[in-house]
């Protein structure tokens, strides 16, 4: 797919743009070069020490260099530009450049003393060091909680594991580039190693490595910052981050929604060429961080974000993040994997990617892997005209599944994904490919649906049918299913409605046909075969079923698919807006025998032509 005729589900093309600005001046920044100095003119041959002295000073139309180092310190822009031809940009010089939340700690440890720590297995020691005071100047991770006041209604029915995670402090302990595991007791230390707990008022730390090695033969970062890169003033437009590489931040379980790096409710972004990674809770937040703040833009400037071919990796929470204020962003070409790892996902804000209200926006190309207790993707709730394509979604195990539209009554599309090895967790109904909740107007087409076993592959369903949003409650009407490939999904399909909807021109996978498809309404809900659900409900009446075999190789991202059998004629989809003929169900094209395919960058380029078994 080009940026030439990419289409949103009302039909106008995507309003794609770029930094076209000729920068009339260059910045240097260089920590490591012998004439570093925050006072100096910023030259190349005098470049400042700090990225935030560059970002005191840079005006529309000039850019800085970052050269190679690692930078201790949270960036600040104080301005932004004022226009696609007036930015300012942030980039580095291509060397390794690291900005971080953390700092390097080099404590005189001493053995725990005075503390009830569990039971200790014989000759293991607990070790206690103080941090530096001088760290925390304003804000104090260590003493600072995980809790949010807003999710107080949800915490009645948690676990105490769950509530525990709330009650931790914000701040991580890095031994030799690996995160310790905060324990919430220091008698916890008795039976986890690999961990720390925080003594009160957090500015002393019990620490125990993994296999009980000795700390003093390891180097230790500590999170001292909680953002990394984020303006204070807010509103801020026209900013380009390239070619960074962010990591450790101490930011809180949203909301507010204030990650490592964010664009603090700004519009116009381009955040790209990134590593992101080690939040506590978010990497990236392009929103309004929070649905009770009123000192946000009208429509007609929001949003307009390019998230593009960033890596982001290891938060505690989410991976990219907006309540609302992204009108028209664009996400494409990210890697976004391991998200999740608070094991708090019934907060109900985490995800690989999550956006509240999503308005025109093209979700593209990315591939989101390796996720726990978080869904791939998130859409909550009166998304309109949004659309997600051509992404990878695989190995996800969470509530709410591969990709999740919540309660949004216009029209958006789900198309041309790959959904693999899509669990549940245990919890009854978890685990579904593509949770279509209580809305109207979603079309799900030629997505390829494959190990699923847990949940539906596709559910358009009415779980929140009391939920007003908009005025009004969702219907499960006016759904469009077709042109799918389903393979090893036990529980194919389910319709909430009878009527009004569309499922057609699938290709179903003969393993699992009994009991594979529901309707719920009206009751009493029906468990159905292929058979039923055509006589009866007149669904899926051009589809087929055929000998089929995928495999995938998710790390190479390498797809193969065997067919056997017919293949349906898939019938064009209005809503995509692509007239061609001679497609079929699935994101990549199919046939007889087998084919293999490279998804790079989200595009599957053919690795072998078409053969037979």
């Amino acid at each position: 797919m080009t940026d030439v005729g990419v289409f949103l589900p009302d039909g106008t093309p995507f309003p794609f743009w770029d930094d076209t600005t000729t920068y009339t001046r260059v910045c240097h920044v260089a920590q490591e070069h012998h004439q570093a100095s925050d006072d100096g003119p910023g030259s190349e041959e005098r470049p400042f020490a700090t990225i935030g002295r560059a970002a005191e000073v840079l005006q529309p139309g000039e850019k800085v260099v970052v050269h190679r180092g690692i930078y201790r310190e949270c960036v600040r822009p104080a301005r932004g530009g004022e226009g696609p031809d007036r930015m300012i940009a942030y980039e580095t010089s291509g060397g390794d450049v690291i900005v971080c939340g953390s700092e390097a700690w080099s404590p005189q440890l001493e053995p725990s003393q005075g503390w009830d720590l569990g039971s200790l297995p014989y000759g293991v020691t607990v070790w206690t060091g103080a941090l530096p005071e001088e760290w925390f100047v304003g804000y104090n991770p260590f003493l600072a909680r995980n809790f949010s006041s807003e999710y107080t209604t949800f915490t009645r029915d948690w676990t105490p594991e769950e509530t525990h995670v709330f009650l931790l402090r914000r701040g991580m302990i890095f031994v030799d580039g690996r995160p310790l595991k905060q324990v919430l007791r220091a008698s916890d230390l008795g039976s986890t190693d690999g961990a720390f707990w925080v003594e009160d008022p957090g500015l002393r730390v019990h620490l125990r490595l993994w296999n009980d090695a000795d700390p003093r033969d390891v180097s230790f970062e500590v999170t001292v910052r909680e953002q990394v890169f984020a303006p204070t003033v807010r509103g801020l437009g026209y900013i380009r981050v390239s070619g960074f590489r962010f990591q450790r931040a101490a930011d809180g379980i949203p909301v507010p929604q204030r990650a490592m790096v964010s664009a603090s409710g700004g519009h116009h972004w381009i955040i790209e060429d990134n590593e992101v990674r080690w939040a506590n809770a978010c990497g990236i937040d392009v929103g309004n961080e929070t649905w009770h703040r009123r000192d946000v833009l009208p429509p007609e400037v929001a949003g307009r974000h390019i998230i593009r071919r960033n890596y982001v990796a290891d938060c505690g929470i989410c991976g990219i993040a907006a309540v609302r204020n992204n009108t028209h962003t664009l996400v494409e070409d990210n890697v976004v994997e391991r998200i999740g790892d608070k094991a708090i996902e019934r907060i109900w804000e985490t995800a690989g990617l999550k956006f509240h209200e999503g308005d025109g926006v093209l979700i593209r190309r990315n591939v989101f892997r390796h996720i726990r207790h978080a869904p791939g993707l998130w859409l909550d709730y009166l998304n309109r005209n949004t659309r997600v394509t051509g992404n990878v979604i695989g190995d996800i195990e969470a509530i709410h599944g591969g990709i999740y539209l919540e309660v949004s009554h216009a029209a958006n599309a789900i198309d041309h994904n790959i959904l693999w090895d899509i669990r549940g967790g245990g919890r009854p109904g978890a685990g579904t490919g593509i949770n279509v909740d209580t809305g109207e107007r979603a079309v799900v087409a030629h997505n390829l649906l494959a190990k699923i076993p847990d949940a539906y592959a596709v559910s358009a369903n009415l779980a929140q049918k009391e939920r007003i949003v908009g005025g009004r409650v969702g219907l499960c009407r006016r759904h469009r299913i077709v042109n799918n490939l389903f393979f090893e999904t036990p529980h194919r399909i389910l319709l909430a409605r009878a009527a009004d909807n569309t499922s057609n021109c699938n290709l179903f996978d003969q393993r699992d046909d009994p009991t594979s498809l529901c309707i719920v309404y009206p009751e009493p809900s029906a468990l159905l075969d292929l058979e039923a659900w055509r006589e009866y409900y007149d669904y899926d009446r051009s589809s087929r079923q055929a000998w089929v075999q995928v495999e995938f190789d998710l790390d190479a991202l390498l797809l193969t698919l065997t067919v056997e059998g017919e293949i349906p004629d898939c019938l064009p989809v209005p809503t995509l807006h692509d007239e061609r003929e001679g497609l079929t169900p699935g994101p990549v094209p199919i046939g007889p025998g087998r084919r293999e395919y490279r998804i790079q960058a989200g595009r599957p380029v053919s690795v072998r032509p078409e053969r037979t078994r």
